[in-house]
This record gives structure tokens, sequence and C-alpha cells, in this order.
């Protein structure tokens, strides 16, 4: 796995734990009241699926997951 692929992971991470219209504080409860391997499992799940969905497109013009990882990193930015 490779750092961009981290790096989504980490995203999706804070996605999980702050809510829409959530604030940091939503983000501390999360680490100290959460269960963060449940979180972890949950956000290395939904880029797995990104990743083999990007992966199984016709038009795919990337190599690897990293390079998947880092192009939908880029879009989201």
């Amino acid at each position: 796995m490779g750092p961009n692929e981290k790096k989504l992971i980490t995203r999706r991470m804070a996605q999980i734990m702050i809510p829409p219209n959530g604030d940091a504080l939503d983000g501390f409860n999360a680490l100290v009241h959460g269960n963060l391997p449940d979180i972890a499992r949950e956000a290395i799940a939904w880029v797995r699926d990104a990743i083999e969905t990007v992966k199984t497109a016709p038009d795919n013009p990337y190599q690897t997951d990293e390079e998947i990882a880092g192009a939908i990193l880029e879009r989201i930015k």
C-alpha cells in the first residue's frame, strides 16, 4: 500500500468521523469514544471498492492502485 492509498484511507476516515456540518469536536469525540478499528476497516473497504471500480472501467488509463488513489485524491481536492 502506497502513500496515496494511505492518504485516501485517512481522508475517508475523517469523513466518517466528522459528519456533514460537523466540526473538530466531532472528530475529537470519534477519536476518544469511537471504535477506530471499525472506522479504519470501513475506510479501507471504501478505498478498495473505489479503486476496484476504476480498475474495471473500460476507459481506465491507470496502471496501479497507487495511481488510481492519486487520481481520486486529485479529483476530490
